[in-house]
Parts: structure tokens; C-alpha cells; sequence
């Protein structure tokens, strides 16, 4: 009787455990406010981008890459390479399915 009672005992502080561990999980994975926050900011920095050469490729989807040098990227860029002149030749690197607006 005594180790029935011990085995019932274990097998519930284990489902009370995973119970537990699986809600704070669950609460980590997915925040409602961090994702509405995330998508509303890239929607933020790419209506700001802008570009003036935008060459693409004919392939479904193209692939289109940002061909402007200044002293920065655009704002959405993710991958910026700079050169270490005075001024500084900035080149974004990323490659997308579109091309932003022009910056004129």
C-alpha cells in the first residue's frame, strides 16, 4: 500500500513538473505584444526605404538587390557594407523580391 501510494505520489509531482515547465514554454514561445511590435516595426523601416538603382533578376521570384553607394544604407537594410574611406561608400547586401520606392 505504502509503495502504491509513493508511485501515485511521483507520477503526479512529474505531470505537476511538466505541466508547469510546458505552460512557462508555451508563455516564451509566443508574446502577442512582441509579435504585433516586430511586424509593425519592418513595416515602419521598409515604407522609409528607398532606393534608386534596383537591378532584378527575370526568375519567379526575382531577386533584387539595392545598388545605391552613400555615406549609409537605406533603412531596412540588414546587411550594410561600408568602406573605410572618409566618406565612408556604403553597399547594402541584402537580395529581396522587390524593390523599395524610389528615393526621389
Amino acid at each position: 500500500m505504502v509503495l502504491m501510494n509513493k508511485k501515485t505520489m511521483m507520477k503526479l509531482v512529474l505531470m505537476l513538473f511538466l505541466l508547469g515547465f510546458t505552460a512557462t514554454v508555451a508563455d516564451a514561445r509566443f508574446d502577442s505584444t512582441f509579435f504585433i511590435t516586430q511586424l509593425f516595426a519592418n513595416v515602419d523601416a521598409s515604407n522609409k526605404a528607398c532606393c534608386n538603382s534596383c537591378p532584378c533578376t527575370r526568375s519567379i521570384p526575382p531577386k533584387c538587390s539595392c545598388s545605391d553607394i552613400g555615406e549609409t544604407c537605406h533603412s531596412a537594410c540588414k546587411s550594410c557594407l561600408c568602406t573605410r574611406s572618409i566618406p565612408p561608400q556604403c553597399r547594402c547586401t541584402d537580395v529581396t523580391n522587390f524593390c523599395y520606392k524610389n528615393c526621389n
